[in-house]
């Protein structure tokens, strides 16, 4: 399978005219090929028909290039897809670069479709179930998979500011927007590899509840399913019901059940309605399994919260098969999803930069989104096949030591001669294998931000150096009957 690697070489096609067209970034080729790429163009009727010098393939390699990279200018992105001693052979010859109208033309006429159809032919579960590793991956045979969303801060345009919208809070009475536009995007990932499998954008004031039903439809019969509370409701249940996809959630405080069975774990069943009508009626209900529990370890809410009651539903209702306990802890296999979004947002991109997309038009905005998504789901297959290479998983390996490895790989690779490609690849997974993290620790985090304009209190001096939990998180449930 090594052999599909690279196109050529970084001499190959130079005397042609269409020597752009064998352009690939060969760290990613496994992945993302070009054969795919040129199938996807061609049905997304984007395809180059004629010479030119930035044709839509390269374009879509940009856009990777850019997502793998954030801290690269479109000039310097451009010398890693054609590889640098292609460019010096050029500048030599004393032909010009493409200057950088050129680039945002090749764009535009790429368009965002080519890229939103490319993540779905790659976005898909990754995981097998294997006896070893640290878990996360499958509970009792039932895939693991989290929704949840993300807000990304796109360039200050005003056709960014009228397609997306802009956060807004009130202060002192007076409604005031946020600096930035913003997008949100809602997504389904598998827990265990960090994959996304979809992910769709929305206005940021847009509520994303009613996007649970398009996300559903991409998990597995089967599998379960982890979210949040503002997913919490009767139509997303019974969308997962009718997929026949299981969900372990947590409820809004407000809501109330009447018990019809208490089971021997202590947990009990309970009815969801539609409406008022059909819960007087005991109509169209559907059963659910209601958790509650608290924590006896005043270090793991806080001294204010210690002892405070939590809830979690979920459609596993076999108290024998499914146990309480468990069911509390492998809650805690959602915040995949939160390190997900941070090693997208922090490491992927850059925290040193005030926007975290940098097109300055929607449909950009969009192309670069679902980019940045390919180029991650491909670190993060990488990483799924490193860590198969050294029996342990994915999430025992580092994302921002695979992402280094990968950026320093890509130049390398592209000036290497076709011959030595596999050698490059084996040692590039090698390498990414090294990347061990330590054992996480057993420690919380105080719900607080340093950013202003949050609905969370404005982090301090108090929230530094907290205290350790005197218990392991499991040791410090306390089931409530």
């Amino acid at each position: 399978m090594m052999d599909d690697i690279g196109q050529g070489g970084p001499w190959a096609g130079i005397a042609g005219q269409r020597w752009v067209d064998s352009v690939v970034l060969e760290a990613l080729s496994r992945f993302v090929g070009p054969a795919l790429i040129r199938q996807v163009l061609t049905q997304t009727g984007k395809d180059s028909r004629r010479i030119r010098r930035l044709p839509a393939a390269a374009m879509v390699w940009l856009v990777l290039a850019l997502a793998i990279d954030r801290r690269l200018d479109i000039p310097s992105a451009w010398r890693q897809v054609v590889g640098t001693v292609q460019a010096l052979w050029f500048a030599a010859a004393l032909r010009r670069p493409p200057c950088p109208s050129a680039f945002s033309a090749a764009r535009r006429r790429l368009g965002a479709r080519p890229m939103r159809q490319l993540f779905c032919r790659t976005a898909s579960p990754l995981a097998t179930e294997q006896p070893h590793g640290s878990g996360g991956t499958f509970y009792r045979g039932r895939r693991l998979l989290g929704i949840d969303g993300v807000h990304f801060q796109i360039a200050d345009t005003p056709a960014n500011a009228a397609a997306f919208g802009r956060p807004t809070t009130r202060r002192g009475g007076d409604r005031v927007e946020g600096g930035y536009p913003q997008i949100h995007a809602v997504g389904l990932m598998e827990l265990g590899t960090h994959v996304v499998c979809e992910a769709v954008l929305k206005p940021s004031k847009n509520n994303e509840y009613p996007l649970v039903g398009h996300l559903l439809q991409h998990a597995p019969p089967g599998s379960l399913v982890l979210w949040d509370k503002g997913f919490y409701g009767y139509r997303a249940l019974a969308e997962a019901l009718d997929r026949q996809v299981h969900v372990l959630g947590r409820v809004t405080r407000s809501a109330t059940f009447k018990s019809i069975k208490t089971l021997s774990d202590g947990s009990f069943l309970a009815k969801m309605y539609l409406t008022t009508q059909d819960k007087r009626q005991d109509t169209h209900g559907i059963v659910i399994r209601v958790i509650q529990y608290t924590f006896d370890d005043p270090n793991r809410s806080g001294p204010r919260n210690h002892g405070e009651p939590h809830r979690l539903y979920t459609t596993l209702l076999d108290a024998e098969q499914y146990p309480a306990r468990e069911l509390v802890v492998l809650y805690h296999e959602r915040w995949e999803f939160e390190l997900s979004n941070d090693e997208v947002k922090t490491h992927q991109l850059t925290k040193d930069m005030p926007t975290h997309l940098r097109s300055r038009t929607p449909v950009g905005v969009v192309q670069e989104f679902y980019g940045l998504l390919i180029a991650y789901n491909a670190v993060r297959q990488l990483m799924h096949e490193a860590a198969r290479s050294v029996n342990i998983e994915p999430d025992q390996l580092s994302f921002i030591h695979a992402v280094r490895v990968i950026r320093e790989t890509i130049p390398i690779m592209r000036a290497a001669p076709v011959p030595q490609l596999p050698f490059l690849y084996r040692a590039m997974i090698r390498s990414i294998a090294a990347g061990r993290l330590p054992p996480r620790r057993d420690r919380i985090n105080p719900r607080v931000v340093k950013v202003k304009m949050s609905k969370f209190a404005k982090k301090r001096p108090e929230h530094y150096a907290l205290p350790p939990p005197q218990k392991p998180f499991a040791h410090a449930v306390v089931i409530l009957k």
